[in-house]
């Protein structure tokens, strides 16, 4: 506000926040679709050169090199995110250099040793597993070292409000590591030089990334501080080890490999692409979300409950107006959608993917807590909820995957999912009560402004040709994002009471949005 016509200080910081929260988030969006692309595109060249038993080797494969990174990372990415914006913060470019070198220094030592630990037991993985796979699990492992950096990196990026940067490179990266894939498989490379291909463009990504990255600290210049010392770093960075673990188990893991053992590879092939495509639709939320809100929650608010609360209730007020439209347009297209990607090869995935997607929308509920668990550095607590997801999870896999297969993963995705916010709620309601901050009634008049997506549920169940199918699917969805958009304005989900640090941005796509979703003063 201001005063006399003289701006204040705290205003200005306030614009400040809001310029670089939405620019991160309108940048992830660009990202997050542009990954997305890149990797679904891969995807579906690959279904169509590989038989579903051998796409369903790779998919595993590659599910587990996701896990390993993770290990591998060691939770520095974490972090970064945390620790980067307070050195950057007070102008230490010592201490940013610092700290990544530590980074660097923990996660090559995590590498090498899971690279020999993988490479040493490959018999052992096979006859547990019942299918050839280790090899191909070696080489990817010993390839991953440009994958974990890229991960890594990305958070740093986020840490100094730079998505642009990965929003252009991501693109270029992912068309490389195609046209490499299509050249080696041609050539008669197989799964190898499919692995070949993606550990080439990850590197490049991260080369891209780090140069970024340090063209950014070493234009800092301020007082040198206290260096984040390595107990603090490995402290902070492992406690978040055992939930990016076990969340990465829960969510994917265990039924790859509990499918690869019971059911085959075919099998895990139908279960990865019903999972995946719904994944990164809602993925795209918290990532877009979490970023933002936690590096500007750092940046001015640390350790002010009241501050805390409303980030909450804003993160809530992001999810519900998002995944409202998603669950409702999401349920109806997904089956066409997958359809029209698998050339009808894969119909379990059809009917797989829409479950996923509720199951994975409701499960949107919990993220809000991370952000909870980052400012007040909680995250031995929540290793303890997710050591007890990955007892729950493992028994539950194991039993309904072995007794009814396909549909016994699905059910065991559903009953984590209650699992986990029935844990997360019950943490945040006894450690840090007064931070939680759920806007229900928002949550209702979103769902409201959602219904006319409901108007697509008949296109699931169509079995029309696919350029009708698209053309039709394309004006439906065109019609019913209008009355969406109608909806929103109306019932004032973007008033600038409901969403005050939007309205402080300055960005041309923010205004512009605002001016047509947001309703008038006048």
């Amino acid at each position: 506000m201001a005063s006399n016509g003289i701006s204040r200080h705290g205003d200005a910081a306030v614009a400040g926040l809001a310029d670089r929260t939405t620019g991160l988030v309108g940048w992830t969006i660009a990202w997050r679709a542009t990954s997305a692309i890149a990797t679904l595109a891969l995807g579906a060249f690959l279904i169509r050169q590989l038989s579903p038993s051998e796409y369903g080797r790779y998919t595993f494969v590659l599910s587990v090199l996701v896990y390993i990174a993770l290990l591998a990372t060691f939770g520095q990415d974490q972090g970064l995110l945390r620790y980067l914006p307070e050195v950057l913060g007070r102008g230490d470019r010592a201490g940013a250099h610092d700290l990544l070198r530590k980074s660097a220094i923990a996660i090559f030592a995590v590498w090498a040793l899971t690279s020999a630990t993988v490479f040493v037991f490959r018999p052992v993985i096979d006859s547990l597993l019942q299918a050839h796979v280790a090899d191909l699990l070696a080489f990817g492992t010993v390839l991953l070292l440009g994958g974990i950096a890229t991960g890594v990196l990305s958070f740093a990026l986020v840490a100094i409000y730079d998505m642009r940067s990965q929003a252009i490179a991501t693109p270029i990266a992912g068309a490389l590591t195609l046209a490499l894939a299509v050249v080696f498989l041609r050539r008669g490379g197989g799964l190898y030089g499919v692995l070949v291909a993606g550990a080439i463009g990850q590197s490049a990504l991260a080369a891209v990334y780090f140069l970024i990255l340090m063209r950014r600290i070493n234009r800092t210049g301020g007082i040198p501080g206290d260096r984040i010392g390595w107990r603090r770093l490995l402290v902070y960075a492992s406690g978040w080890l055992p939930s990016l673990l076990i969340a990465s188990a829960v969510g994917l893991q265990f039924e790859n490999i509990f499918l690869l053992r019971f059911a085959g590879s075919t099998a895990v092939a139908y279960y990865d692409t019903g999972y995946n495509i719904p994944q990164r639709l809602v993925s795209l939320i918290p990532s877009l979300l979490t970023g933002a809100w936690v590096v500007g929650t750092l940046e001015g608010w640390r350790r002010e409950s009241d501050r805390i609360r409303t980030s909450v209730a804003a993160f809530y007020k992001g999810i519900f107006l998002v995944a409202f439209p998603l669950a409702f347009a999401g349920g109806a297209l997904l089956g066409p959608v997958i359809r029209l990607y698998t050339n009808g090869r894969y119909p379990p995935s059809e009917r797989i993917a829409p479950l996923m997607l509720l199951f994975f929308i409701a499960a949107l509920l919990a993220t809000p807590w991370g952000l909870v668990v980052r400012v007040r550095e909680l995250a031995w607590l929540n290793a303890l909820i997710t050591i007890a997801q990955l007892g729950f999870a493992a028994v539950a896999d194991f039993w309904l995957i072995q007794s009814y297969g396909l549909g016994g993963a699905v059910v065991a995705v559903g009953l984590t999912t209650a699992l986990t916010l029935a844990l997360t709620f019950i943490a945040w309601r006894a450690f840090d009560r007064r931070t939680m901050n759920i806007p229900w009634r928002y949550a209702g008049r979103c769902m409201l402004a959602a219904s006319p997506y409901l108007l697509l549920l008949p296109l699931a169940f169509t079995r029309w040709p696919a350029r009708l199918l698209v053309l039709v699917a394309v004006a439906a969805l065109a019609l019913t994002t209008v009355a969406w958009s109608y909806l929103v304005r109306r019932l004032g989900l973007l008033a600038e009471s409901e969403v005050p640090l939007l309205h402080e941005s300055r960005h041309g796509p923010v205004r512009l949005a605002l001016r047509y979703l947001a309703p008038s003063d006048k």
